[in-house]
Parts: structure tokens; sequence; C-alpha cells
């Protein structure tokens, strides 16, 4: 584990506060870390979403994605009885 000083402004403590978040942590750290996974999901998520919209556009991406769906298109009903 990486030990690191934050500094954050009063209001934005003190509103951690009055809503009670701080109490939902074992410790300031354990919200800090918590908060900066979600931080890093969300970019993730966004990256990928823009990777998509990217990828829509691109002729052969699209292609490429017709080919498969057209190779595994029986494959969606080999486990249906």
């Amino acid at each position: 584990m990486i030990r690191k000083t934050v500094a954050i402004r009063d209001d934005l403590f003190h509103n951690l506060e009055l809503n009670n978040i701080m109490k939902q942590y074992q410790s300031f750290s354990e919200l800090v870390s918590n908060a900066l996974q979600l931080l890093i999901e969300k970019q993730k998520k966004e990256q990928y979403k823009l990777a998509m919209i990217e990828a829509s556009k691109d002729k052969q991406y699209l292609e490429d994605m017709k080919n498969v769906e057209n190779d595994f298109k029986y494959s969606d009903y080999e486990n249906i009885r």
C-alpha cells in the first residue's frame, strides 16, 4: 500500500460528514480508495464508449462484426431444446 497525504476543501469534507458518508467507511483512506476506484471504473467505461462510437464509424470493423455474427448465428440455438 502506498501512503499519500491528501488535502481537500473544507466544504467537501463537511459535506461528507453532513451526509454521513464518512460513517460508511472504516477510515478516510478507505473512502478515498473507494472513490478513486469508482473514478477509474467510470473513466474506463467512458473510454470504452468512445472507442465503440469510433468503431461504429469504421466500415471494416462493421463488416468484421457482420461476419462474426453470421459465423455464429446457429450457435445461439445450440442449448435450446
